[in-house]
């Protein structure tokens, strides 16, 4: 077995797991006037407010978060302290992007199926589901909206508003297996 075959089955293991612990996930949901929201989680590891030509009305921060590129976001309100406070970037978890199938629409039966082995000796459900999760990995790999979120009470969160959509871009697919449920105020 060569290297880039090894990294290839590696590549192909990580995207499986990730998919794996996105598929059971739970679905957002409110319970006791708090959402409980799958998401990718990136902790923020520092953020510098940065001066602006209008700095009585306008606040643009430069922050860094695990598994991010660098990124900027303007606000009407002055962040919290980061050094009293914890922050989260997030990615909300749409189960859009796993391309399950819609059994509803189905037409075949599942008397009409008949699975053909692949020649490597993979089923094709280990197949198709390698290949989504491949597909996955380079979807979650594109430009995303994210929410901005402060530690408030033990393991709750409430979300920062801000002016313009927060865009964050993955630098590391490593910085996506931090897959947790968020409980917003």
């Amino acid at each position: 077995m060569s290297i880039s075959s090894l990294r290839h089955v590696m590549a192909v293991n990580l995207a499986v797991e990730l998919y794996t612990l996105l598929d059971d996930r739970d679905p957002p949901r409110f319970a006791n006037c708090r959402l409980h929201l799958p998401c990718i989680v990136f902790p923020v590891t520092e953020v510098i407010r940065r001066p602006t030509e209008d700095m009585q009305t306008c606040f643009t921060y430069q922050v860094k978060a695990d598994g991010l590129h660098d990124l900027t976001i303007t606000m009407k309100r002055k962040l919290p302290r980061p050094a009293r406070q914890s922050f989260l970037l997030v990615r909300p978890w749409d189960r859009r992007l796993l391309e399950l199938p819609d059994y509803a629409d189905d037409a075949e039966s599942v008397d009409d199926f008949d699975p053909l082995e692949s020649p490597g000796g993979q089923g094709p459900v280990d197949s198709e589901l390698s290949e989504r999760a491949m597909r996955l990995i380079v979807r979650l790999g594109q430009p995303f909206s994210a929410f901005l979120l402060v530690l408030r009470h033990g393991k709750e969160y409430k979300r920062i508003a801000s002016d313009h959509n927060i865009i964050a871009q993955v630098k590391d697919v490593h910085g996506m297996i931090n897959v947790k449920t968020i409980e917003i105020l």
